[in-house]
């Protein structure tokens, strides 16, 4: 492990004194190392759960700032003096990211190796396949969004910054060479950097509602921040101003505005991400790298370890995860903390231990830097590899197939991605399954209606009188009224559309799925209701449930609308689910050897009582409309529990949510097949016979 920053978070281009020759400053930027130490202190605090740090993603944008003022400082002050060499920047950034990097990969695989299940393995394998080769944001673009709860099972899902980052030094170098080719006198060079800076800016805030994953991952969606800095280097750079100090206030109070007042709730970056890169820039700008609080002992230890700070406090959160230490209080956070110390000084102290090896015994003095590093790049390049294909499941022979069973359940999804949601253009995407005709069922919902699909597909296969249409969309709950505050998945207008889609076409049964319980929660804060005031959420539960009261309504009078013209109506409650990712959770137990009786089972009681305020409105409402409610507990659970595995101990659920497509297929799920309008020659096909016996 390495403890040397590198330009993302600290580079030797803190002794920087603008572009132009014969003005470079031999004095320590402390005012950047100070940000620096700001920023990835907010990131840690905020990834740690400390409450009153809501904001501190925001650190990330704070180091992009800072990593563009201090390139475009060196590379413009090298081209004007026609000293630059574009392989020596690039070999100056490789020595001081990716020795780092290269430490933390093989130190994880290497745990991993004794303490993750294959499943957990392969995909730590492949994130660190990723992160090696700079393309780790794109893996977690095409994943979910990067505030999801589930994203603490990626170990190394803060590696995306660097990624960017990285890109960024590859393709500024030749920009800016290109621009002072085409103009020596680097009149140009201002304009060109805020064109691109706003052409970016733009491209990251006028998708985003779309695309947020685009925005929050992706280069030239992300460069305008970098560029902000670049246009400090080269615009406000030793300039001279009369009240410094009041640009250092204004630029720490507006990045302490982002980091304490914002929250995930923000579509991140959008316009919100110009307070704290606009406050970076003035801090920059103000140019007082000597002030008494920046030369703070402990900020400035804190700014030159800001780089292994980051690079293992992640890793160190998503352990605690792993084994189980879940709930945020001060005690865990004061662990995560000095665990996190012990990591570096740990490296520290190695370093220092290999320094003191005089120099004839280090096999390494022989071998010339290039050597050494694709060496050391090999090693945990192949190491990452070996984990990727397969997770390496050879580590417990005696529990292979159970292991391997679990990993065939988790991939045991069959909804068509090319019927999810809408298109680019907003359009529905409607599956059919079965006689092309509209007098059939339709099924709208959310994945809870994508994890029936299984079933209705062996109907029409089966029963090819049998037509069912699919209108479902990840994450948006059929409800009006109501939308999601960070619209990921594009949910606003797709219920609306879908009743439309269902108006126009006089379907004799249409399904509603949702997983109902999850959406409707004061605490949360995931929905807000629409108002002629904009969209307003409401934390006190009684007021909560009187707009929801006003937003189901709303959704009665439309079914109402339906039922009149001769839909039958069906609203299917939620599957049971609860805490564990069932086939994650179960391969991890056995491979450690815990216990797994927690896992087995979900408590019926503790489910109900937490989903009874919205259940008995969806019953009510079904009630007022002549429609059916059709409760799953009432067939999956006894009394007291759900199980989540068969009587072999293979899990019914791909995830803590969703059922496999083989269970759904069972005869478990027969209770769906009459408010659905299945013919009941489905439970006598060979496949569902076969899965009955089982299950």
């Amino acid at each position: 492990m390495t403890v040397m920053p590198p330009a993302l978070h600290c580079d030797h281009g803190d002794r920087t004194g603008g572009i132009l020759p014969g003005r470079e400053r031999p004095k320590f930027r402390h005012d950047i190392n100070a940000l620096r130490a700001l920023a990835v202190g907010a990131v840690v605090l905020y990834h740690y759960k400390v409450s009153f740090i809501p904001g501190g993603f925001a650190g990330v944008d704070v180091f992009f700032v800072i990593s563009g003022y201090l390139m475009t400082a060196i590379i413009a002050g090298r081209l004007a003096k026609d000293s630059f060499s574009i392989w020596q920047f690039y070999r100056d950034r490789a020595r001081r990211i990716v020795p780092g990097l290269l430490g933390l990969c093989t130190g994880l695989l290497a745990a991993g190796y004794f303490l993750l299940e294959p499943m957990a393995y392969k995909a730590m394998g492949q994130e660190s396949a990723a992160a090696l080769l700079f393309v780790s944001n794109f893996k977690y673009w095409q994943g979910s969004s990067y505030f999801d709860p589930g994203t603490i099972r990626n170990w190394l899902l803060h590696t995306w910054s660097l990624s960017v980052e990285w890109q960024f030094y590859l393709l500024y170098p030749i920009l800016l060479i290109c621009l002072h080719k085409a103009n020596p006198a680097r009149r140009r060079i201002i304009p060109a950097l805020w064109l691109l800076a706003l052409f970016s800016f733009l491209l990251c805030v006028w998708p985003a509602k779309y695309h947020p994953e685009s925005a929050f991952y992706l280069l030239p969606q992300r460069a305008w921040e970098m560029l902000a800095g670049g246009i400090v280097a080269v615009q406000f750079d030793n300039r001279q101003w009369k009240y410094p100090f009041l640009l250092l206030g204004a630029g720490f109070l507006a990045i302490g505005i982002a980091i304490f007042a914002f929250d995930a709730t923000l579509a991140w970056p959008s316009c919100y991400a110009l307070l704290p890169c606009i406050g970076t820039c003035l801090v920059i700008a103000a140019n007082r790298p000597a002030a008494s609080l920046f030369t703070n002992r402990l900020i400035q230890m804190t700014g030159r370890w800001s780089y292994a700070i980051y690079l293992w406090h992640w890793p160190v959160t998503a352990g605690a995860a792993y084994l189980y230490f879940v709930d945020t209080t001060a005690l865990k956070i004061a662990a995560e903390m000095l665990i996190l110390a012990a990591i570096i000084s740990a490296g520290g102290v190695c370093l220092v231990l290999i320094q003191a090896i005089p120099a004839q015994f280090r096999v390494q003095e022989s071998l010339p830097a290039a050597a050494r590093g694709a060496i050391a790049f090999s090693i945990a390049a192949g190491f990452a590899l070996l984990a990727a294909n397969g997770g390496m499941p050879g580590r417990r022979p005696d529990i292979a197939k159970k292991l391997q069973a679990y990993a065939d359940a988790a991939q045991d999804w069959n909804y068509p991605s090319e019927c999810m949601g809408t298109d680019a253009a907003g359009n529905l995407r409607p599956c059919r399954l079965g006689a092309a005709v509209d007098s059939g069922v339709l099924i709208i919902g959310d994945s809870f209606a994508m994890h029936i699909y299984g079933r209705f597909a062996d109907a029409a296969k089966f029963n090819p009188q049998n037509s069912f249409t699919f209108l479902a969309s990840l994450g948006c709950p059929p409800v009006l009224g109501m939308r999601m505050i960070d619209d990921r998945y594009n949910c606003s207008g797709f219920f609306d559309k879908a009743l439309q889609f269902a108006k126009a076409r006089h379907f004799k049964r249409i399904l509603l799925a949702s997983r109902w319980n999850a959406y409707f929660r004061p605490q949360e804060r995931w929905m807000c209701f629409e108002t002629t005031e904009g969209c307003k959420t409401e934390k006190e539960p009684s007021s909560y449930y009187r707009q929801l009261d006003v937003a189901f309504g709303t959704l009665r009078s439309r079914l109402l609308g339906l039922k009149k013209e001769g839909a039958e109506i069906v609203i299917l409650w939620t599957m049971p689910w609860g805490r564990w990712n069932v086939p994650a959770e179960m391969a991890k137990r056995s491979f450690l050897g815990l216990d797994t009786q927690d896992v087995a089972y979900i408590d019926r009681n503790e489910f109900e009582r937490k989903a009874e305020p919205v259940k008995l409105r969806l019953e009510e409402l079904a009630s007022e409309i002549g429609g059916r409610f059709v409760d799953p507990l009432d067939f999956l659970c006894d009394d007291m529990r759900c199980p989540t595995l068969d009587r072999d101990g293979t899990p019914y659920y791909i995830d803590d949510q969703h059922i496999r497509s083989k269970t759904m297929r069972s005869a478990r799920f027969r209770f769906l097949d009459d408010p659905a309008g299945i013919s009941e020659q489905l439970t006598k096909a060979p496949e569902a016979v076969a899965a009955s016996s089982k299950y």
